[in-house]
């Protein structure tokens, strides 16, 4: 068997095929190509951490522009209903603690409705059990 330089080996270390490729070859490539995909991994979970902490971001700045927009209009509301600007200020952080909680469970109702759409469709697919 010219040219031949190594033998694949089975489970159990016998030789199952002659091969143009050392056994030491082999193990090379195959941690050449592990760290390969070691390295795209990474990559694809830094460039997934980046695009989520983006998201957060803008999450946050759009949810700091619409809570000055309700500290806007409950101070406009308050003072057109006879209270103070020394009261509004005194009562805003409770007024405060109240949105984001509401806003927070609004939230959260929409998309446990939104996992409640999918697992009935999937349901009605066939495919999948109760989950």
């Amino acid at each position: 068997m010219t040219g031949y330089r190594g033998f694949v080996p089975g489970p159990n270390g016998e030789q199952l095929a002659p091969t143009r490729v050392s056994v030491e070859e082999m193990a090379a490539s195959r941690e050449a190509e592990q760290a390969r995909v070691e390295k795209a991994v990474e990559a694809h979970a830094a460039l997934e951490a980046s695009a989520r902490a983006e998201r957060e971001r803008i999450d946050a700045e759009h949810g700091t522009l619409e809570l000055e927009d309700y500290h806007d209009r409950a101070r406009s509301a308050w003072l057109g209903n006879g209270g103070t600007a020394a009261d509004f200020t005194d009562s805003w952080p409770e007024l405060r603690r109240r949105y984001l909680t509401e806003k927070t469970a609004e939230g959260l109702t929409a998309f446990d409705r939104t996992v409640e759409v999918e697992k009935a469709a999937l349901r009605r697919s066939g495919r999948y059990g109760p989950m």
